[in-house]
């Protein structure tokens, strides 16, 4: 059964193995630290060194303590809704209709400036050509 027990560096949960107590564990930026048994007999903390000390005992009380107001802190955040101070700006949505007019416009001027390019006709090239009439 795993046990989930702060960094001693990063403050951030690490999950360990029953077995990997008093023995060296690396937290998530591989930095080595030992899982050691509480003096009181509750549990485990994480101290820097195998042994441990009544100093890293306390250290990380201290950082459950702070890891616990964070979380309060967090969810109270999370409930409160954030208040917007930009106000709602319109999104712009009449420059986009303008460019895609503009748009439609330029490609309904090349379809029509260009509809003689693939018509095909019995007329020449040039207009003012004519063909004189052959006699057989």
């Amino acid at each position: 059964m795993p046990i989930v027990i702060l960094s001693p560096f990063s403050g951030r949960p690490v999950k360990i193995r029953d077995k990997d107590i008093g023995r060296s564990v690396r937290d998530e930026e591989n930095r080595v630290f030992y899982a050691v048994p509480r003096s009181d007999g509750e549990g485990y903390y994480a101290a820097i060194t195998r042994n441990g000390s009544e100093k890293d005992e306390q250290r990380y009380l201290a950082l459950l303590k702070k890891d616990a107001t964070a979380d309060v802190q967090k969810r109270e955040e999370l409930a409160q809704p954030v208040h917007n101070a930009m106000g709602n700006k319109p999104k712009g949505r009449l420059g986009r209709r303008v460019i895609f007019l503009v748009i439609l416009g330029v490609l309904a001027w090349a379809a029509w400036t260009g509809k003689d390019r693939f018509l095909s006709s019995d007329q020449p090239a040039d207009p003012h050509q004519t063909q004189s009439p052959t006699t057989e």
